[in-house]
């Protein structure tokens, strides 16, 4: 068992119906010292915004910029489901660029280097278990996949949400489609969303949330 991890933390019960957010959780840097959320933690801030009842799974540094982040992320009332790693800072991204020319060759980021992500580490066995416990009460599942390292495996989180029936949407960094051939629908995004963007997602998350409650009460 590596160092980094802390195998004893407490199971989390989401609220029923909630639309669960998995994948890379990043903050925006700040000029004025406070950060912001991207990535998935953007994501479900997005949603909670849009008066949806969302929860969030991953990974964020045991450190002020991660502490930060999960208190915004609470405040504005996301369940969340979050692994603070020691000895690894939370990941950031600058407002001004989405992504390097680096990550978009779908090279590994050179912060993600100081943790055992080579292959299905401890840590995205972790996340991997909390997620097909979380799946079970969700109405959907969104992955968010910049290609930092969350997701060990792609196919298995897709696999947990088609278990339960749950249509999955997939918002991810261009050279990560390649993971996701057989989800609901796979879009293809940057760390920080757009304005029509987060407009768009919320209008899916509306939709599919309206399939799913049909399919609930056949």
């Amino acid at each position: 068992m590596s160092g980094f991890l802390n195998p004893k933390v407490d199971v989390v019960d989401h609220p029923n119906g909630h639309t669960l957010v998995v994948g890379d959780v990043a903050t925006i840097s700040a000029l004025d010292g406070r950060g912001a959320p991207a990535a998935a933690a953007q994501i479900a801030s997005l949603l909670v915004d849009l008066g949806h009842i969302c929860s969030l799974m991953g990974f964020v540094g045991d450190d002020e910029a991660g502490l930060e982040l999960r208190q915004q992320l609470q405040q504005r009332g996301v369940s969340l489901d979050i692994l603070a790693v020691t000895q690894w800072p939370t990941y950031t991204v600058a407002a001004e660029t989405a992504v390097s020319a680096s990550e978009a060759r779908g090279e590994t980021p050179e912060q993600q280097r100081t943790l055992p992500f080579n292959g299905m580490s401890e840590y995205q066995a972790h996340l991997q278990n909390r997620l097909e416990r979380a799946v079970r009460n969700a109405a959907m599942l969104i992955v968010a996949d910049q290609g930092f390292g969350s997701i060990g495996d792609p196919r298995a989180a897709v696999f947990a949400a088609k278990q339960s029936r749950l249509p999955c949407l997939v918002l991810c960094a261009p050279h990560q489609t390649k993971h996701y051939g057989s989800v609901t629908r796979v879009v293809e995004v940057a760390p920080i969303l757009t304005a029509a963007e987060g407009a768009a997602l919320g209008r899916w998350v509306a939709a599919a949330h309206a399939q799913f409650t049909g399919l609930a009460t056949e």
